[in-house]
């Protein structure tokens, strides 16, 4: 008898129930008490990543974009209807959406959860298309690929990870490319759908008011009646490590130049955990450029930067990179400027205790004001389930904060330069 663990996170007077189903689904409840809305997010750890796999003993090789194609398709049920409707008519909102390493649908309602709970468990788990399906949606993601491609940010997303990851599925875009799509059969559709589709390679997350165990029972019922195929051995292939581009530019029809600089971290420890790595980066780069740091703040007053300077770090177990990226009209000089001043780092005045205790404040009043959302919180729950364990997740955040001194947060951003390579990124105006 499978048994649903309770777990107590004291600094947010959060609980969490977990569970390993018999096929290998995990499963974790949070109960909000007193919310109107719930929302579920169902996980595949299948993303733009898995193209090259060995599967049953061979190697194999699946075209680029093929994670977020199958994403779509799931969605057609077997009368060719989209899948979107029918929750909709139960009286939810749902979609779904593809990253590196994993596909998340997930259905946000005020009434009939289980109703909702149980399509949201069985339609992914069965393939109805076609060839001439797959002709029609193919038509429709090149035109996604011409949105983005005039989506000046996002050609800068792209183009710094195709700067610090060539030749490798992070430097191509998650939808594909033209020439991919053409390589998209129903045959390897169906082929990477039992190896990844399959409960053992997928989680469910509830956010809302409910009776867990209520909720949890209904979870095993459905999936005691789900048909189980068996799911074929299968071994990701690791990221490879390419010579970073140092630099890169195109132009696009825009007024401002765009600019982002990037640093391609080694592949990331174990120890300390993911989790607890991501979120001293994230502290100690709040701290070096962050809306609190005299940098920011004498940037801004000269007209350097304006609101579009962001900070994203990302980590995962095969790679982590931290991007900054902005809107400037001196885009060499600022990229100079940024290199200097992260070469300089230990000389910097806002690497201090109380530094480091305003925009630890900062980010846990972000994580409060997700656990006010129940999709919110959803959302960000299952998008760091690669990075956790049952003992260490997203609601682990207010401890993890809690143990980070200035010590370690220098530590751990010290370590992460020591071993990284910058490129920049820059898209001129025509």
């Amino acid at each position: 008898m499978v048994t649903l663990r309770k777990w107590t996170y004291s600094n947010s007077n959060e609980l969490l129930y977990t569970a390993k189903l018999t096929n290998g689904l995990q499963v974790f409840l949070l109960p909000k008490k007193d919310f109107k809305e719930s929302s579920c997010t169902l996980v595949s750890f299948f993303g733009s990543l898995d193209t090259k796999l060995t599967v049953s003993g061979r190697m194999k090789r699946y075209p680029e974009g093929a994670a977020h194609f199958l994403e779509h398709k799931l969605f057609e049920d077997e009368q060719g209807k989209d899948t979107a409707l029918t929750f909709s008519k139960n009286g939810a909102y749902s979609n779904a959406f593809t990253t590196f390493d994993k596909t998340c649908f997930y259905f946000s309602t005020a009434d009939f959860l289980e109703k909702n709970l149980q399509l949201l468990q069985t339609f992914t788990l069965s393939t109805s298309f076609t060839e001439q399906s797959i002709k029609k949606e193919r038509d429709i993601i090149l035109q996604e690929i011409t949105m983005y491609q005039d989506d000046a940010d996002y050609r800068l997303y792209q183009g710094i990870l195709q700067n610090l990851y060539p030749k490798t599925p992070l430097a191509s875009d998650i939808v594909g490319t033209k020439e991919s799509l053409n390589q998209i059969s129903v045959k390897n559709l169906k082929e990477l759908h039992s190896i990844f589709y399959h409960p053992r390679n997928m989680a469910l997350v509830a956010v809302g008011d409910f009776k867990p165990y209520r909720i949890f029972n209904s979870i095993q019922e459905n999936q005691e009646h789900l048909p189980l195929k068996r799911q074929p051995l299968v071994f990701k292939s690791q990221l490879s490590y390419y010579p970073v581009i140092k630099t890169k530019s195109v132009t696009m029809n825009l007024s401002v130049p765009k600019l982002a600089v990037g640093y391609r971290g080694r592949k990331p420890a174990i120890n300390p955990s993911l989790l607890h790595q991501k979120i001293a980066l994230r502290l100690f780069f709040t701290m070096l450029f962050g809306l609190t740091s005299s940098t920011y703040q004498s940037w801004y007053e000269e007209g350097r930067i304006d609101d579009s300077f962001i900070i994203e770090v990302e980590m995962h177990p095969e790679f982590q990179f931290v991007l900054l990226t902005l809107d400037t009209k001196e885009p060499i000089a600022m990229s100079n400027k940024i290199r200097q001043k992260i070469k300089q780092f230990k000389q910097e005045t806002d690497f201090s205790e109380s530094h480091l205790g305003l925009v630890k404040r900062e980010l846990y009043g972000e994580f409060l004001k997700s656990l006010d959302s129940p999709a919110s919180l959803s959302d960000r729950f299952a998008a760091e389930l690669p990075l956790q364990s049952l003992k260490e997740n997203y609601l682990s955040i207010p401890d993890i904060l809690n143990r980070l001194d200035l010590k370690t947060v220098m530590a751990i951003g010290e370590n992460f330069l020591s071993g990284a390579q910058a490129s920049d990124f820059t898209i001129f105006p025509k």
